[in-house]
């Protein structure tokens, strides 16, 4: 049986997207390609570490819809003063550190263990 998610995880996968975001961003400036965005790749990192280790559902449900309201709610805030590659990558980065908060305490609140192959019993 795995545990569920403890906080260092979450906070070393929270360091790795807002590093990811960050070189991200950057990158896309320096190419001056507005169009493309990290996010999407951050997006199908969680995903994965989602897949690997953590399959609880009603706390990936939660913490997307949370990551979602924060990363919208966040870059129509931030773009008309930082602009777009900064608002955007400062954006991403809080999006992704409150959807691994909302899924490490829905994961905890649950209390329920996942087996070996990672299907909630």
């Amino acid at each position: 049986m795995k545990r569920p998610v403890s906080w260092s995880e979450a906070a070393l996968v929270s360091a790795a997207c807002w590093t990811i975001s960050g070189l991200g961003y950057g990158v896309l400036a320096a190419l001056d390609e507005p169009q493309l965005s990290p996010a999407p790749l951050i997006g199908m990192g969680l995903a994965q570490w989602f897949i690997a280790y953590h399959r609880c559902w009603r706390a990936a449900v939660a913490a997307c819809l949370a990551g979602f309201v924060v990363l919208f709610g966040l870059v129509d805030i931030l773009r008309p003063d930082l602009g777009r590659y900064v608002a955007d990558a400062l954006a991403t980065g809080a999006a992704s550190t409150a959807a691994l908060t909302v899924f490490a305490l829905v994961d905890r609140a649950t209390g329920r263990h996942h087996d070996t192959a990672g299907w909630p019993r």
